[in-house]
């Protein structure tokens, strides 16, 4: 109880949560375990200590070097070649941007700087009312984390021991069904509005964009393809991927100089480093709350308390929302994993199917305030209100909330594409 109370006080001070996690679990283990403190330098180390985490670095900095140049503008061009003609193609073609991209970045700051830049301004030109392009894209960026490869994935595959190809793969067709029902609800609010300017193109304009898109459209499929054919580990297609994005951006569309490369590689290092800082922290808490049985206690009251499996899910769904309002969400998955992973066989929930539930009822947190980070990306983004920003995004997010318990209570739209490329 101390350490809990010690924990949400350091968080509401506003301290770092790595620090917050380092802090509250070195208290716990110097009042209660008796074990010399030396476990916390012996924890720090072996959490990062694991090969897959380098996979986290070389995909932010792709991610980041594919938003400085031109792979998101052609993207965007391609999706808007294909439903600019239709009400609302610009809106179908920024989700389906947003879904390519989410495929490229892993993460979803990325895929809303990305695209929101360059679709947000053109989309109010074609007479879109302010709130329908900031709602889709601050929806869209949120892909990022659900559509592989996603550095929240890696982390909670870390934590909980599971295979990240395949939680990978369970994240393809969760990702494209709400992809496509965001689509729909883009389409017939344009129809009924009867706003955007239907855009054509020549036969000859089409070859000449679909040819300069090609480097950007096989970029998901040469990354995620050679971990699917095995013909390289999660690790070894980040790093592949990173080598790709340079190839293209400076010899092929030449949009960044060497001076930018380096720029965006060291935004991407400091933010990979907070991440895989988190990860160890994380592990030293694991050790504790594991050590104190936390999560045997935890098995116990719930399946003392909870009588069915369809009240666990819910119950899941409104705790990882809440937290998820408060609590970095990289940090959340890889503390609350470990912990509830006893509960999920007393239930027959596997784990996979947990992870694809804990990423998406935390895109729910993405959207909704006070917290809600992709809400403040996107007004840092559009130079609008909190109020605003998060009034363009309730539809979608209701929509998500809705996707979210179809695939809460329907595992086989999760489970079956990993076990067909098992």
């Amino acid at each position: 109880m101390l350490v809990a109370l010690f924990f949400f006080i350091l968080l509401g001070m506003g301290i770092p949560i790595a620090f917050v996690v380092l802090v509250a679990s070195t208290l716990g283990i110097w009042i209660y375990s008796g074990t010399s403190l030396q476990i916390v330098i012996q924890t720090l180390y072996s959490g990062l200590n694991n090969y897959i985490l380098l996979a986290i670095p070389f995909f932010i900095m792709s991610g980041a070097i594919a938003a400085k140049g031109n792979t998101s503008k052609y993207l965007i061009k391609v999706m808007k070649l294909f439903f600019g003609r239709l009400y609302g193609g610009s809106l179908i073609g920024a989700i389906l941007a947003c879904t390519f991209f989410a495929a490229i970045s892993g993460s979803s700051i990325a895929t809303i700087i990305a695209i929101g830049s360059l679709v947000i301004p053109s989309m109010l030109e074609e007479g879109y009312p302010d709130k329908m392009p900031i709602g889709v894209i601050t929806a869209g960026g949120s892909l990022g984390i659900l559509i592989p490869p996603s550095a929240p994935m890696i982390g909670l595959c870390v934590a909980m021991g599971t295979s990240v190809s395949a939680l990978f793969a369970a994240g393809f067709i969760p990702g494209l069904l709400l992809a496509a029902v965001w689509i729909a609800y883009a389409l017939i609010a344009s129809r009924k509005m009867k706003v955007g300017k239907r855009e054509t193109y020549t036969f000859k304009e089409s070859l000449k964009i679909l040819f300069k898109a090609i480097p950007a459209l096989l970029f998901p499929g040469i990354v995620l393809g050679g971990i699917y054919l095995g013909f390289a580990t999660p690790t070894e297609a980040a790093a592949i991927s990173v080598v790709y994005v340079i190839l293209v951006e400076l010899f092929i569309y030449r949009t960044i100089k060497i001076s930018d490369l380096f720029e965006s590689l060291y935004k991407s290092l400091v933010t990979s480093a907070t991440m895989t800082f988190i990860v160890a922290c994380a592990a030293i808490i694991t050790w504790f709350v594991t050590t104190q049985q936390l999560p045997a206690m935890i098995n116990s009251f719930i399946t003392a308390t909870v009588s069915s499996k369809t009240a666990f899910m819910l119950l899941l769904f409104v705790l990882f929302f809440i937290v998820g309002c408060f609590m970095d969400l990289f940090a959340m998955l890889i503390i609350l994993g470990p912990i509830l992973a006893p509960t999920l066989a007393g239930f027959n929930i596997d784990p996979i199917h947990f992870g694809i539930i804990c990423i998406m009822t935390t895109q729910i947190a993405f959207l909704t305030p006070p917290f809600g980070l992709n809400l403040f990306v996107s007004m840092g983004l559009t130079k609008k209100g909190l109020w605003e920003t998060s009034y363009a995004t309730m539809p979608y997010t209701i929509l998500l909330a809705a996707v979210t318990l179809i695939i809460m209570f329907v595992p086989q739209i999760t489970l079956w594409l990993p076990s067909v490329l098992k």
